[in-house]
């Protein structure tokens, strides 16, 4: 009887670590083949020097990318900012008093939304169950069978 709980237990252990292996190597795999870098790179017989001189290059222009990407996105916004500035300008011109009171009111309104979703403070917003004891809205009655 204590032989074959040894022997379960090996077997068990053995296919345990076999599986874990097989597993860890097949995420470490995708994950490592999935670098941009390294795909452009791929089955490429670099030198010692050559993979320097190439990282010091991809380096240098991943850096510069970032930083004409931040460039563009201030761009963006301040055309934006602008666009907004031009839109909201034609709007008073048509829209009353009350009406564009309202219109800046809802802007703000959906900017702040806009902010919140961005901070991730809107995460769980219209999801889930109802909190227990929750009351109907006035409109929506039980329906009975």
């Amino acid at each position: 009887m204590r032989s074959i709980k040894i022997k379960s237990f090996a077997i068990g252990a053995i296919l345990l670590l076999g599986t874990t292996s097989l597993l860890n190597n097949a995420y470490a795999h995708n994950h490592y083949d999935r670098s941009p870098v390294r795909m452009l790179f791929k089955d490429m017989d670099l030198t010692v020097d050559q993979r320097k001189e190439v990282k010091s290059i991809m380096t240098a222009s991943i850096k510069e990318g970032r930083k004409i990407r931040a460039e563009m996105r201030e761009e963006s916004l301040e055309a934006m900012d602008d666009l907004k500035k031009g839109t909201h300008t034609k709007l008073s011109s048509i829209l009353s008093e009350e009406q564009m009171a309202r219109f800046d009111k809802n802007s703000k309104r959906m900017e702040n939304r806009k902010e919140n979703m961005r901070d991730g403070k809107m995460k769980r917003h219209g999801k889930g169950k109802k909190k227990r004891g929750s009351k109907r809205h006035k409109g929506h009655k039980k329906k009975r069978r």
